[in-house]
């Protein structure tokens, strides 16, 4: 917008207008010590397009920017895409709001990064914003003193919350002005808090008026105090070792009293320890005999003491006290080899360690161990001071384990399996005779060489070398169920083998500890197991089709023939029904038979005796006539491990409690109790009964297969069953007359 001719900005007083007013503006303008520049406003379709028209003598040195290359420039063009938007961004606030803005900010220019406190102020022209007069205060040094006192207030925070000792500040009335962290941590306290308390706010009554009682000795004396102390914290009772001291202020008066407090526990336990523990070493001395020793190397004098005097058994103040006179204790076989050592400590300054005969004065012979070292005195002279201890005990326990190893040694030897220890790079640390004999070597030839020079088979070393290492880096035990050895002679064994990792005693090196079983012959066993499975399954199939539907046909045919043959020949054709009847039952027991052979545990969940109890005893009274079956008492809802099978167990039960009833009315009587986390089922009839010397029999319990001396295939089945189900299966003599079958089971868990 134009002016009229009497018309001015307050912009145009810092552009050299005429008159004594400009002059004075401009000299106020460059002498302002604040950096003050103008910026020019326009509209633009995007909103405001801002360029620098002037800035001041102050700004100029401050920002590098002299006038020349400052006016026309945008703020991207002067100080780049980011910081020019930033700027733009507080130019285009103070256009909007069109009022006065105050912020801070971060520059930088070619003088330097600077922090500014900067004033924004709107010209205006007829309402609208035409110009920004910007005036900038430096606080670069400000800042950096600020910036230095934050660094060194974190500084000191982190060094007084980093202090496991407890730091706390009180005033002179007693009350917290401030306590690190350990010591809010260490007695639970807020840190929000903390201010203003007092000892008695925060501690029982006889900690806060020792607490005061040491403040007030502070404060009267202005001296700083150290006492030991017992606080009560979360952790329960502490021993601490408080510091104390007064705080002046410039004039010398006490202000406050700073407390610094170390948990000593740990230290006055240790002291306790290290007093008990000097106890029981005086003690320990005397129970075990230990002899202490001292010799003067300059006076050859040697002192004993009674333990020394009590292990060569003499009588007390009766030792001469010399180095030759010591010497005629030890046995004439190690008092060559005990000297030249002795000597050696002597020339060398070297620790004294070995182990010797003595005789002692009651003639005793026993094995010592001398531990000695050489002193010298501040005078020069020497003195070797040691202790002696009896190691016979020891050195025959040692001898026994020597013996008991080279025992096992033989054991090992004897075990037909193979044993063996590998190190990681294969080579054979132990190798019993098995192991040797399958490469044709001896213990001695293996031991000592690596896998892959004495194992005869390349695919072999491979294979067990990829085994171990495994083992090693996983740390874990592994069995191999199968893997092939070749054998010295060509021959390929099947072998099972546990590895496990170790680590060996002497170097602490991983290795591989292995123990192989040959199950070729077990393997080749269960093939022909499983060979004859199958041919069990294809009698079974033959069974259960092929003779039951021949045996079906004959029946059928037989009813035919009963209608048209003349009464007095009925009866053969009677009995040709009943031989097909009972061989199809026969067929039936026979499939069950060699169903129960080809279930495995596996197969078995809980079964409900009541119920499949219930329903044979259905099936047998609508099957046979002249026959009554009871139920005696209540049958329990107890549950057994076994399968659909448990069904033909009590069917046939109850089958051959009819059947071998020679009675006109054959009684069946049935129960079922618990009994000691079993089931106990009775079956018993009113027949014949059975003599004593067969009631194994009749199970083919003597001889188990299906030609055994029982009473059929059924009982047979009966007690297959019985056993792999875990329970049992018996016979008693019922009363009056008759059987009785007891089969018992175990209750499912």
């Amino acid at each position: 917008m134009r002016q009229g001719p009497n018309e001015h900005t307050d912009t145009e007083r810092f552009d050299g207008a005429d008159g004594e007013s400009g002059s004075v503006y401009e000299v106020i303008f460059h002498e302002m010590e604040d950096a003050v520049f103008l910026i020019d406003v326009e509209e633009a379709d995007d909103g405001y397009a801002f360029r620098f028209r002037r800035n001041n003598a102050s700004h100029q040195q401050r920002t590098g920017f002299f006038e020349d290359e400052f006016r026309g420039q945008t703020p991207r063009e002067l100080l780049g895409d980011e910081q020019g938007a930033a700027v733009a961004a507080n130019y285009r606030r103070c256009v909007e709001q069109q009022a006065t803005i105050e912020y801070e900010e971060t520059l930088e220019f070619p003088g330097g990064t600077s922090y500014w406190r900067t004033k924004l102020t709107p010209i205006t022209e007829n309402g609208r914003v035409t110009g920004i007069i910007g005036v900038a205060r430096d606080i670069t040094e400000q800042k950096e003193q600020e910036e230095k006192l934050r660094r060194a207030d974190r500084r000191f925070e982190t060094v007084l919350n980093t202090m496991s000792a407890v730091v706390f500040l009180k005033n002179t009335d007693g009350e917290y002005l401030l306590m690190n962290r350990a010591g809010r941590e260490l007695f639970d306290f807020d840190d929000e808090n903390i201010v203003g308390q007092t000892d008695d706010d925060l501690f029982p009554p006889d900690v806060a008026e020792a607490a005061r009682s040491d403040d007030q000795r502070v404060l009267e004396d202005g001296e700083a105090i150290e006492i030991e102390e017992t606080v009560p914290t979360n952790a329960g009772d502490t021993a601490r070792l408080t510091r104390k001291s007064p705080v002046y202020d410039d004039d010398g008066e006490i202000t406050a009293i700073c407390g610094v407090s170390t948990d000593i526990t740990e230290q006055k336990r240790r002291e306790q320890e290290l007093q008990r523990l000097k106890e029981r070493f005086e003690l320990a001395v005397e129970g075990a005999n230990l002899g202490v020793w001292e010799w003067d190397l300059e006076s050859d004098e040697v002192a004993w003491t009674e333990s020394m005097e009590r292990l060569f058994g003499v009588a007390p103040g009766t030792f001469e006290g010399t180095y030759e006179a010591f010497t005629e204790y030890v046995h004439s076989d190690d008092l060559s080899r005990l000297e030249t050592e002795i000597q050696r400590t002597v020339s060398t300054g070297e620790p004294l360690r070995t182990e010797y005969r003595i005789q002692t004065e009651g003639g005793e012979r026993l094995w010592v161990e001398g531990r000695a070292e050489l002193v010298a005195d501040a005078d020069g002279s020497r003195r070797m001071i040691g202790v002696m201890t009896d190691i016979t005990d020891r050195k025959e326990y040692r001898n026994a384990l020597e013996a008991a190893q080279e025992e096992l040694r033989q054991v090992i030897d004897l075990v037909p399996d193979l044993i063996f220890a590998k190190s990681r790079d294969g080579e054979y640390l132990l190798a019993n005779e098995a192991t040797a004999e399958a490469y044709g070597l001896t213990p001695g030839e293996v031991e000592g060489k690596l896998e892959a020079d004495i194992i005869p088979s390349v695919d072999d070393s491979e294979e067990f070398r990829t085994d171990d290492v495994e083992v090693i880096e996983s740390g874990e035990p592994r069995t191999i169920p199968e893997e092939e050895l070749t054998t010295a002679g060509g021959e390929r064994r099947i072998l099972e083998t546990t590895k496990i990792p170790y680590q060996i005693p002497d170097s602490g090196e991983d290795a591989v500890l292995g123990y192989a079983r040959d199950v070729t012959e077990l393997k080749e066993y269960e093939q022909r197991l499983e060979t004859q499975r199958d041919n069990l399954e294809v009698i079974n199939q033959v069974v259960r089709h092929d003779i039951r539907n021949e045996l079906q046909l004959v029946s059928g045919y037989a009813e035919i023939l009963r209608e048209h043959v003349p009464e007095d020949d009925a009866e053969y054709v009677r009995q040709i029904l009943k031989a097909a009847r009972d061989a199809l039952d026969i067929t039936t027991t026979a499939r069950e038979v060699t169903e129960a052979m080809l279930r495995s545990e596996a197969d078995r969940s809980p079964v409900d005796v009541r119920h499949v109890l219930e329903m044979q005893i259905d099936d047998a009274q609508a099957i046979h006539e002249r026959t009554i079956v009871s139920v005696e008492g209540t049958i329990p809802n107890a549950e057994v491990l076994a399968d659909d099978m448990l069904e033909s167990v009590f069917r046939n039960l109850l089958n051959n409690a009819v059947v071998h009833n020679d009675k006109e009315l054959r009684k069946v009587t049935v129960s079922a109790t618990p009994h000691d986390e079993m089931v106990r089922i009775r079956v018993a009839d009113n027949g014949p009964g059975i003599p004593d010397d067969r009631k194994e029999t009749v199970f083919g319990k003597e001889h188990k297969g299906l030609d055994s001396p029982g009473t059929g295939v059924g009982l047979y089945l009966v007690d297959t069953l019985i056993n792999q189900y875990g329970g049992d299966v018996w016979i008693e003599d019922n009363d009056p007359d008759g059987a009785t079958f007891v089969v018992e089971l175990p209750l499912a868990e």
